[in-house]
C-alpha cells in the first residue's frame, strides 16, 4: 500500500532505452493505458505505430504510440503497456488502474494496492 496526492500517481514509463519518472493524473473515464504530451516523442524516438483517437470532442486525430513498461516502484507493480503521446497532458486509464486496488480518500489522497 501506498499514497499519492489525490487524483495523481507517480510512476515511470519506458520504451527500449528511454526511461522517466511522471506525476499522471488517475482518469477512470479512460480505457486505455497511459497517455503523454506529444513533446516525449522527441526524446523517445521512432513509434511503435500510428493510430486514431476520437477525442471528447468527436475529432479523429493521430497519435504516436509505443510499446513499453510501466512501473509503480512503491508497490511492486509492473505492466507491460501501450504508451500513446497525444495533446498535452499525462493520465493513466482503465486498462492500468484495474489491476490494482484504489482508495480516493475524501478527496485528500490516493492509496493504492498491489494484491
Amino acid at each position: 500500500m501506498h499514497s499519492y496526492e489525490y487524483p495523481y500517481i507517480d510512476l515511470s514509463i519506458s520504451v527500449d532505452k528511454y526511461k522517466a519518472n511522471v506525476h499522471a493524473y488517475i482518469d477512470n473515464g479512460f480505457e486505455g493505458y497511459i497517455v503523454l504530451p506529444e513533446d516525449y516523442v522527441d526524446n523517445i524516438g521512432k513509434p511503435s505505430f500510428i493510430s486514431n483517437w476520437e477525442v471528447a470532442d468527436g475529432t479523429i486525430v493521430a497519435a504516436t504510440e509505443y510499446i513499453g513498461t510501466i512501473v509503480i516502484p512503491d508497490i511492486g507493480f509492473t505492466l507491460i503497456a501501450r504508451i500513446t503521446c497525444l495533446d498535452n497532458e499525462i493520465f493513466i486509464g482503465r486498462a492500468v488502474i484495474d489491476h490494482l486496488r484504489l482508495i480516493f480518500d475524501r478527496g485528500r489522497q490516493v492509496i493504492i494496492y498491489n494484491d
